[in-house]
């Protein structure tokens, strides 16, 4: 029920998605699920955490939110309407543990989304410390965002460009989209096997390099394509698979997933391709946001999608009088260090 009500922000949030996540994580976390809930009432709220004895480099007890790897976004799942209560409950439920943590460590919340919002505003009421770690920006579409309207036209006309020269080389280019009620085992395995063959694969970091990732990606794209969450797409030239693509879609929200190429078509940049198509197809859509779940300067796609998404992390200080002194020295201690650094990586004047 709640992610019916909370998940379209954060589909990575919803049953489904988390539930195999939870599954398929060999990391040896103790992972603790925080509800929040009226008294034998629906959840208002949950948020996976795991405690760790380490603040990056500073040893310290904290709370970190934990999500699974390639789980892109970590804002938790919480009704809008009871995210104030959510907040208030579980910090004070924290304040309060014993093992005397000092700050709750938060990662890829959309700094814009209610529910972060919440939060942050609870702390300011409240007088609660919070600390922003780190904040970037994600090419994105914003549904109704008028000035975004058209990708750049210069990345346009390279890729129409590039695309006449496929078919030209290779044959007829086609975008096929998986029938929803057709199988996907067939389409998971293909996309292991292209992005295996892969740099990925070189570097030991494609999904099938890991048995925990590649059982991960097969259950969410199978419950994805059963629930009618996910969307299957293959490039083609001459009848041959180049490129192929997942995302997630909720009813506001689409979320990039997995892009994988086949490299011997390298020079017709057939993953920028597929993009173009997808991007396009979701601007036909006026009430889907679309979140490319990479960094901005990743590669090339950046140029079809000219929003942003702004992904925080950050810290907010638990506990005591006395423990939220703690969090304050950390903080300051972090930041002197960083400054420290940042001069002495300064090319020095002669």
């Amino acid at each position: 029920m709640l992610s019916a009500q909370a998940g379209d922000a954060n589909i990575f949030a919803q049953d489904w998605f988390m539930t195999a996540a939870l599954s398929h994580s060999h990391d040896g976390c103790d992972v603790l699920l925080a509800v929040v809930s009226h008294e034998h009432g629906p959840w208002l709220g949950v948020m996976p955490l795991m405690a760790e004895w380490r603040f990056g480099r500073w040893p310290a007890r904290i709370w970190h939110s934990w999500s699974a790897t390639n789980q892109f976004l970590g804002t938790p799942l919480v009704a809008t309407q009871s995210a104030d209560i959510f907040w208030e409950t579980l910090l004070a439920f924290l304040d309060t543990c014993a093992d005397r943590a000092i700050l709750l460590h938060f990662e890829k919340f959309d700094a814009d989304d209610p529910i972060s919002i919440a939060l942050f505003d609870h702390c300011r009421r409240t007088g609660r410390a919070v600390h922003a770690i780190q904040c970037v920006e994600r090419p994105a579409h914003r549904a109704g965002d008028e000035a975004e309207a058209r990708s750049d036209a210069k990345t346009q006309s390279r890729l129409r460009s590039l695309s006449r020269r496929l078919e030209s080389d290779h044959g007829p280019v086609a975008v096929t989209m998986l029938d929803p009620v057709a199988p996907c085992a067939s389409w998971i395995d293909a996309f292991l096997v292209m992005e295996a063959s892969g740099w990925k694969g070189r570097m030991g970091s494609a999904l099938g390099s890991s048995a925990a990732t590649a059982a991960l990606f097969r259950t969410v794209i199978a419950r994805g394509h059963a629930n009618g969450s996910a969307r299957l797409s293959s490039l083609s030239a001459g009848g041959r698979v180049i490129a192929m693509s997942c995302w997630f879609e909720s009813a506001t929200w689409g979320h990039g997933f997995k892009m994988s190429f086949d490299e011997d078509y390298r020079a017709y940049a057939p993953g920028q391709l597929l993009m173009r198509e997808i991007s396009e197809g979701i601007r036909r859509r006026p009430t889907l946001s679309f979140d490319t779940c990479v960094p901005r300067d990743a590669n090339h796609c950046h140029r079809l999608w000219r929003s942003n998404r702004r992904i925080i992390d950050g810290a907010v200080a638990i506990g005591s009088t006395w423990q939220r002194l703690h969090f304050d020295a950390l903080i300051k201690a972090r930041a002197a260090y960083a400054a420290v650094k940042t001069h002495l990586s300064r090319p020095q004047k002669q």
